[in-house]
């Protein structure tokens, strides 16, 4: 069985047995990993002043997840001018995901009024988001894309747990001001809570945009 990427308990033994001097080969046989895997994670979440930090690796890895889902859209002009279109025609991500996996299952089946012809390509609902999040709120409203509609609004994913309310005083990324979407002016921060394997011990990480400096609290 093919074994799942490096956790956030997989970093945090990585980073107190990396300070206190253990060679690759023995972190690795410690998590039972391949050497390869933990030179790589040294290698690539590993920064010139601090070294490696278990919070940031985490923190970059988490992006670089998020990558791949980016470019499915952004790297397919034909597959980004259908999602726009619907996106502008107030179609949710997971509306459009859905009718574009149709048309891709049924031939006979038309492609809606005014969208531009992607008959073949699919793509998630969450890669839509994802692409969505990833754009200017002033750059959304030019394409006449508007995240405040009801019909545009994220619903979250059900995970069989019970949610509490809201943060009091959280922005929502969607509603973020152009500066902070651009990182154009220091200053704005964003938070993540990290919850260690079963639940034993968490962190909260804060991330300052513009310069990509990371703090810790646990």
């Amino acid at each position: 069985m093919a074994r799942v990427g490096l956790s956030f308990s997989d970093r945090s033994e990585i980073s107190t047995a990396s300070k206190a001097g253990w060679s690759v080969r023995r972190i690795a046989r410690h998590l039972g990993r391949c050497p390869s895997v933990i030179l790589r994670e040294l290698h690539r979440n590993s920064t010139k002043t601090r070294g490696y930090q278990a919070v940031t690796a985490d923190v970059r890895a988490q992006r670089r997840r998020a990558r791949p889902q980016l470019r499915k859209v952004a790297g397919d002009p034909v597959l980004q001018a259908r999602v726009e279109a619907d996106l502008a025609a107030s179609w949710t991500p997971n509306e459009i995901a859905g009718r574009l996996r149709l048309e891709a299952a049924d031939p006979t089946v038309e492609r809606m009024a005014n969208s531009p012809d992607a008959r073949g390509r699919t793509v998630s609902g969450e890669a839509i988001y994802q692409y969505i999040y990833a754009i200017p709120k002033g750059e959304l409203a030019r394409k006449g894309i508007f995240l405040q509609s009801k019909r545009t609004k994220r619903r979250p994913r059900t995970t069989g747990r019970t949610r509490g309310g809201p943060i009091v005083g959280m922005v929502p990324i969607a509603e973020r001001g152009e500066d902070a979407a651009q990182r154009r002016v220091p200053g704005h921060w964003e938070g993540d809570l990290i919850i260690g394997k079963n639940g034993t011990s968490c962190a909260a990480t804060l991330v300052e945009r513009m310069s990509g400096f990371t703090g810790l609290l646990a």
